[in-house]
């Protein structure tokens, strides 16, 4: 049985996915992610970078895997675990 806090942030979750989330496709496959999107002012970034953290259980993230989102085509550059769930940077 999960523990409280575990109970909690399943619930946090569902609540960001159904207010914030949008389809991403990846390699053919649809997911649900929310997107964050990293200012010039935030170290060596040139220009507005784009991440996705990927709220559908199953996806495990490859550099150069290719993504579809809102209407652009992309591919991972990098990835890691953000709360853990997989975080692509997208180019």
């Amino acid at each position: 049985m999960p523990n409280p806090f575990d109970r909690m942030a399943e619930r946090m979750d569902a609540v960001t996915v159904r207010k914030m989330g949008k389809t991403v496709t990846i390699n053919g496959e649809d997911y649900i992610g929310i997107e964050s999107h990293l200012l010039a002012e935030m170290g060596p970034v040139n220009g507005d970078g784009i991440t996705l953290v990927i709220f559908t259980p199953g996806y495990v993230p490859h550099r150069n895997d290719v993504v579809v989102f809102e209407g652009g085509a992309y591919t991972v550059t990098q990835h890691r675990l953000f709360n853990r769930k997989p975080q692509i940077w997208i180019e």
